[in-house]
């Protein structure tokens, strides 16, 4: 066999391949997981997709059944609702697919395990978003996010499931809302189901999902948790899974945190999630 015909052999072996990966390619679909499109990163289930530079991922279109991210699908998923602000994403019903944009991380991907925060710009309201596949991989307190998800409530909070993220910017890591004890948590918010409860007997406005900071000698220990009371006869827990050395009893501490619900029967008692363990201070 000369040169010229095993080239030309080669060639038609290789077009023969590049025929039929072509046919196999279009018995494939590759749900959304994640995406860097060079502005912006779409996270999500087990795959990671790079793709070349190109324009960010801030938006989607809608196709019949489909929602098209940037030259990516992003799988059979109905259209989000678009709501304006976190607040407005708790006045729907469970079940809801809701599209969030432009909210700040108030937690990074190695703060908790399962799920992480986001909060208004404002500072007036906040959610979980679960995560039970992953972190965000990079995500970042400060990085400026969308969201699109299913709205749930586990153990009367609400959050996000199931959801779609894109990282489309940074901001400066937002400060805690500082308040006593008796605040922690505030009263209900909406017609219930929908909003969020508050604790049992709770007064003000409704703190669940935002980073706060409170202050308190510790008056009680347990295995995960300290409680802290800060004169007012108002406890409030303070979980101490993310600290490596949880606070002692009679100690005062300064507490930064999200705002969470504990829930160990009919009451709904007040809960403070640390971040790690520069949010507790003794003093």
């Amino acid at each position: 066999m000369n040169t010229r015909t095993s080239a030309i052999g080669m060639l038609c072996a290789l077009l023969t391949l590049i025929a039929s990966c072509c046919v196999f390619a279009q018995g494939y679909k590759i749900d959304w997981y994640s995406i860097n499109s060079g502005g912006g990163l779409v996270t999500g289930g087990g795959y990671k997709l790079n793709s070349t530079v190109g324009q960010p991922a801030a938006g989607f279109t809608k196709s019949t059944s489909f929602l098209h991210w940037i030259g990516f699908w992003a799988g059979e998923v109905p259209e989000p609702e678009v709501v304006p602000d976190i607040g407005a994403a708790k006045m729907l019903p469970d079940g809801t697919f809701v599209s969030i944009s432009g909210k700040i991380a108030t937690t990074s991907e190695a703060d908790f395990t399962g799920f992480f925060y986001i909060e208004e710009e404002g500072r007036f309201s906040g959610i979980r978003v679960a995560m039970p596949g992953g972190p965000v991989a990079g995500l970042l307190r400060g990085h400026v996010v969308n969201v699109i998800g299913t709205l749930t409530t586990i153990g009367d909070e609400r959050q996000l499931s199931g959801p779609i993220v894109i990282i489309v910017g940074t901001h400066a890591p937002l400060a805690p809302v500082g308040m006593p004890n008796r605040t922690v948590g505030g009263g209900d918010m909406g017609s219930l189901p929908l909003g969020q409860y508050g604790v049992t007997d709770g007064v003000g406005l409704n703190t669940v999902g935002l980073l706060i900071q409170t202050w308190g000698r510790v008056t009680a220990t347990g295995d995960g948790y300290v409680v802290v009371d800060d004169g007012s006869g108002t406890p409030v827990r303070v979980d101490t899974s993310t600290l490596a050395s949880p606070p002692d009893s009679n100690e005062y501490v300064s507490v930064i945190g999200i705002s969470s619900l504990y829930k160990p029967g009919a009451d709904r008692l007040r809960l403070i999630l640390p971040r790690g363990g520069s949010d507790v201070d003794s003093y």
